[in-house]
């Protein structure tokens, strides 16, 4: 069963993405904070991890940077409200497989999990 980690601080919005997932069939865990999210991943391994860009204690960004160091393996998709193409762009830069803007559809939310879990991982480019 694959595994999703959803780092969001709004508790209704992170409650909401967990049941969707787990309606999906995923095995999914939250977390409220980048503290909260480092223990997680250091103890548990996840598939695929979303996270707000914008967290009450840190940022999406760092999130990734931790998932690169425990969990490598994991794609990580990059949540906001904030979509201009600066934060698009600087969530590609980052590490980011996804940039979903919020507000988000059920539609939409399912499509960009069931294309990351499902594609093999692009190859590395020249220069990685």
């Amino acid at each position: 069963m694959q595994r999703i980690l959803v780092v969001e601080d709004d508790a209704t919005f992170r409650e909401t993405v967990r049941e969707i997932l787990r309606d999906m069939g995923y095995k999914v865990r939250g977390a409220r904070s980048v503290r909260k999210a480092v223990k997680r991943l250091s103890n548990h391994k996840f598939d695929l991890i979303l996270s707000d860009l914008e967290i009450g204690d840190g940022s999406g960004f760092e999130v990734i940077q931790i998932a690169r160091q425990t969990r490598p393996e994991a794609r990580v998709v990059l949540m906001s409200a904030t979509a201009d193409p600066d934060s698009i762009q600087a969530a590609r830069d980052s590490g980011a497989a996804q940039f979903l803007p919020k507000p988000f559809g059920i539609r939409e939310l399912i499509q960009t999990v069931e294309k990351l879990l499902n594609e093999p991982e692009p190859p590395p480019t020249e220069g990685e």
